[in-house]
């Protein structure tokens, strides 16, 4: 079986586009694949956290994927800070990535266009690294990423094939999948931009967790194109997205559904039955999430499991890493 990790931050409100672009597939590839689905909790602090709110939202998010389908008996499912060797490894990284590889990176070119570079973590300009550790321990041959982080698994590679020229053949160099439907969910109030878990548009961001009565109110007082062809079109981005949306939670073709309202009411009826969809779509997860999350000793057993098994490759790997670098083994001389 191939080897697939994915990662994902404790941090924000998991929101529908985490559903339908990443986690959705992360439980199909169950069956398919050796799968290591982490919580990263060391990159969530590139950026002020909240420690009391960062351990809530680490079990809030591990209840999610188990809500979700991720199955501990089936994938490993564990934190990021409970396995050491993340951080060690990416030390070693750091001393093999270049800091102009680093400066070119999106998120800190963002940071220096807009004036905050300065005053920005240094873990925020690293942890590209970081996530290339995450990737090259376990030695992953598929990282599914959308398009935006594209450039991040080719730093990863580049890392990885200069650590193997310069030390000998160590890493596994990972490829890239990106799901080919509903891979990129746009902000209900501003389409032009990618649903976030950020703040910037709370109305725009279906959270996975909204009751019944908020998915509906968001859903049909999103932003919508001129006209009133409901039809997925490059001129129409709001409609295209919430087309989008409609044939990933019902499983129906986009032309389907387009068919479904040629020449009916309108935007308002099509709005009105994607929200009875989404609510149905998401009720039984919402379900099983609030199971799980009454015990949360069962969810610190499932993750400390994960942990273990996770441990058992890393510590493998590392050790591999640290000696091809020359470092001398404990207790020898």
């Amino acid at each position: 079986m191939a080897r697939v990790l994915s990662g994902i931050q404790p941090s924000g409100d998991f929101h529908l586009g985490n559903y339908i672009g990443a986690v959705r597939h992360w439980v199909t590839d169950q069956d398919r694949n050796d799968c290591f689905y982490l919580l990263v909790d060391l990159h969530a602090i590139t950026l002020p956290q909240d420690p009391a709110v960062l351990r809530d939202r680490t079990i809030e998010l591990a209840a999610i994927l188990l809500a979700a389908g991720i199955d501990p008996d089936r994938s490993t499912l564990f934190v990021q800070s409970h396995v050491h060797e993340h951080a060690e490894l990416a030390w070693v990284l750091e001393c093999v990535a270049t800091t102009g590889e680093l400066q070119r990176m999106t998120q800190f070119k963002d940071k220096t266009a807009k004036g905050q570079a300065a005053s920005s973590s240094a873990g925020l300009f690293t942890y590209p690294v970081l996530q290339a550790a995450d990737i090259l321990l376990y030695r992953t041959d598929f990282v599914p990423v959308g398009e935006d982080q594209r450039q991040h698994l080719e730093l990863t590679r580049d890392i990885a094939q200069r650590f193997n020229h310069r030390f000998g053949e160590t890493f596994v160099l990972p490829e890239a999948t990106i799901p080919p439907v509903g891979a990129k969910i746009m902000d209900l109030q501003m389409p032009e931009s990618k649903m976030s878990k950020s703040a910037e548009s709370p109305q725009g961001t279906i959270a996975a967790l909204d009751p019944p009565n908020a998915i509906a109110k968001k859903v049909k007082s999103a932003v919508t194109d001129s006209g009133r062809d409901v039809l997925a079109r490059e001129d129409k981005p709001a409609i295209t997205n919430l087309l989008t949306i409609y044939s990933v939670v019902t499983d129906r073709p986009v032309a389907d559904i387009q068919d479904q309202y040629v020449g009916g009411p309108g935007y308002a009826q099509f709005k009105s039955d994607l929200a009875d969809a989404l609510v149905a779509y998401f009720a039984p997860f919402q379900q099983r999430y609030h199971e799980l999350k009454a015990d949360p000793t069962e969810i610190a057993r499932l993750l400390a499991i994960g942990a273990d098994k996770a441990r058992a490759v890393a510590a493998d790997m590392k050790a591999q890493a640290f000696d091809r670098v020359g470092f001398l083994p404990q207790g020898q001389e």
